[in-house]
């Protein structure tokens, strides 16, 4: 089995995890903060306004079979993806034990 972890820009988030369900496949998400290239968020407080040092992304997390793995990539590309180059990350890694409680 194999964790695929996906780091998608907030506004990606719903239809990632739409497509994914979509597709019969069941993941878990949160929030996350990150310092990379990613778009960075502008705040404002009394009339200043300062740009964050971080960009939010959403970390998406499902356990998939090996022989789903491709569909499963694929559903996050074609569902996450903004068309930049700083669109977000996925990772894929080994999976030796799952155990439910």
């Amino acid at each position: 089995m194999k964790r695929v972890e996906a780091y998608v820009s907030s506004e990606k988030a719903e239809a990632v995890l739409s497509a994914l369900e979509s597709s019969n496949f069941q993941a878990t998400f949160f929030e996350s903060k990150g310092m990379g290239k990613g778009e960075k968020r502008e705040l404002s407080f009394k009339g200043r306004t300062m740009k964050m040092k971080y960009s939010t992304r959403n970390t998406i997390v499902t356990i998939v079979d090996e022989d789903k793995l491709n569909q499963v990539v694929s559903v996050i590309k074609e569902s996450g993806s903004t068309g930049t180059t700083s669109s977000g990350v996925i990772v894929i890694s080994p999976v030796d034990d799952l155990i439910t409680l």
